[in-house]
Formats: C-alpha cells, structure tokens, sequence
C-alpha cells in the first residue's frame, strides 16, 4: 500500500483481484514506529532537546521509509504478488516487514543519544 501516491502509480503491475500480500498492520508499524520511537528515546534522555531531535529524526526515517517504499518496494511487490501469497513467502515477507519497522524504530530511538553524547541508561536492557 502506498504512503504518498496512488496504487495505480507506484505499482502499476498489482493484480485488483489478489489480496495485497502485506497486511496493514505492518505498514501502520513502519510509519508509525520511528515517529513513536523517536519520541520516546527522547523522552528518557536527560536533555529536553533530545526529545525533539528525536521527534524529527522519527518523523524523517518514516518519511524517508514511506518514500523507498513507494518507489521500491511496493512495485516488486506487485510484480510478485501471486508468489508472495503463498504461506512461507507470505511469512518471510511479513517477517523482513517488521524486521524492518523494529530497525528504523530503535535507529530513531538512539539517535538523541547519539547526538546528545550521552549514554544509554543502565535500566534499558
């Protein structure tokens, strides 16, 4: 599913007929997870400024995500779509997913620390 243009532009190969392969909850968890993550890696630091430079760092990873995947992902998505519907590819497909919305969520949630200098408190594991 695209972020910010139609379906028919990002991935002109999708079959209306098949079910999208990737359910939304995945593309809620991409977008969303490195606004939230940011947020609250700031919110743990001890500078208040951290708090927005993890806001901005979130908000330009789920920007800078929704665009490789507008431009990327969802056409090789479509061009596959009838295989990914399978249940292992299916599987492996939701799994590189939210692989990768856990990795742009903790690269927001590190960067106040990284740009603050200051290191990760001893109570997060």
């Amino acid at each position: 599913m695209p972020f910010f243009r139609p379906l028919s532009k990002t991935a002109p190969d999708f079959d209306r007929r098949l079910r999208w392969p990737i359910s939304g909850q995945a593309y809620v968890a991409v977008f969303m997870g490195p606004i939230s993550g940011g947020f609250l890696g700031g919110l743990i630091t001890p500078h208040w400024g951290a708090l927005v430079i993890g806001l901005w760092v979130g908000i330009g990873l789920a920007i800078f995500s929704g665009w490789l995947n507008d431009r990327f992902l969802d056409p090789w998505i479509a061009r596959h779509q009838r295989s990914f519907l399978r249940a292992v590819p299916c599987i492996l497909v939701h799994l590189a997913t939210f692989a990768w919305a856990i990795f742009i969520s903790a690269a927001a949630m590190l960067a106040p620390f990284a740009v603050f200098g200051i290191s990760v408190p001893p109570y997060l594991p």
